[in-house]
């Protein structure tokens, strides 16, 4: 890279790659990869788990990794509920903490209310959560009780975790209506969230729900990627100098791309009460701010602005 190029980071979630209702192949990202330094998939990377999918997943997956490490881009998965192991991560912070990305599975103890699971899920939660150490930090539990709450979605239905359609929404109108209330919720969940675990972030990145947006609440601009399956409108963002960008994704031939035009732009900043909190943290600390996560379970990048 050139001294005097500024480093570009991009964040993705839900390809879902193996599924024939995800991004498709891999190969799909090569020239979009190829435009950045890094690239973080914020979970549901691929279908793993499911009988039916996994051996295509894993295909795919090694095709984007290789994309990813024969051009020497930094590639960072952040596990979700449809790949929870595919590493161990669940969240990191970019820009010295300002920036939190997490793929939003353990906001809700149902991870997926829509699921003909969901009470199975909810109640796995429940006893996973109840199971942790005492002294786990409680953003560290949550995660690992999502995780088990994706298990046992899983082993309930026998063939992986459900998949939403168009199709299985008309079929079941009260799921669709939970889907719609979620969605309308999440947003909220999400700045709950950070609030709690991610205080000096004035910007938070998830996924999950499939549903794309730009919020702004109670001070934090707050992005869901969308994904590429229903209601399948994908979006990347676009970390670079002091500025982040949320662009559509869009097909020209076989290949993804960002649109021209970004969709929403703002600089990147802490978030204000987090700020005054970090301040006063730093004052008696003597470990560098760039090596802190904004919580125990964030993983810190030490990546520059």
């Amino acid at each position: 890279m050139s001294p005097l190029r500024v480093p570009r980071t991009l964040v993705l979630s839900d390809l879902h790659l193996g599924r024939p209702s995800g991004a498709g192949r891999a190969d799909a990202f090569e020239t979009l990869l190829a435009d950045f330094d890094r690239v973080v998939v914020n979970g549901d990377v691929a279908e793993l788990h499911h009988p039916s999918f996994a051996a295509d997943a894993e295909l795919e997956l090694a095709r984007f990794r290789d994309i990813c490490f024969s051009r020497g881009i930094k590639l960072d998965l952040i596990a979700g509920n449809h790949d929870p192991f595919v590493s161990d991560l669940r969240a990191i912070t970019l820009a010295d903490g300002a920036i939190y990305v997490t793929h939003g599975d353990a906001l809700h103890p149902a991870v997926a209310p829509w699921s003909p699971c969901a009470g199975v899920m909810h109640r796995a939660f429940a006893a996973a959560l109840a199971a942790q150490p005492a002294d786990a930090s409680e953003d560290a539990a949550r995660f690992a009780a999502a995780r088990e709450a994706s298990l046992a979605e899983w082993r309930a239905m026998g063939h992986g975790a459900h998949i939403s359609t168009i199709g299985s929404m008309a079929r079941h109108p009260l799921r669709a209506l939970t889907v719609l209330g979620y969605w309308s919720r999440y947003p909220a969940l999400v700045a709950e969230w950070a609030g709690r675990f991610a205080p000096q972030a004035g910007t938070v990145i998830v996924g999950h729900s499939h549903r794309g947006f730009v919020r702004s609440i109670d001070g934090r601009q707050i992005v869901n990627t969308g994904a590429y399956s229903f209601p399948g409108r994908p979006s990347g963002v676009v970390i670079e100098g002091t500025t982040v960008r949320v662009h559509r994704l869009v097909k020209r031939g076989a290949l993804f791309a960002l649109a021209p035009s970004a969709t929403a732009a703002w600089p990147i900043n802490f978030h204000a009460r987090g700020l005054e909190r970090r301040t006063t943290q730093d004052a008696a600390a003597s470990t560098p701010m760039m090596n802190r996560a904004a919580s125990p379970s964030a993983s810190p990048s030490i990546e520059g602005r």
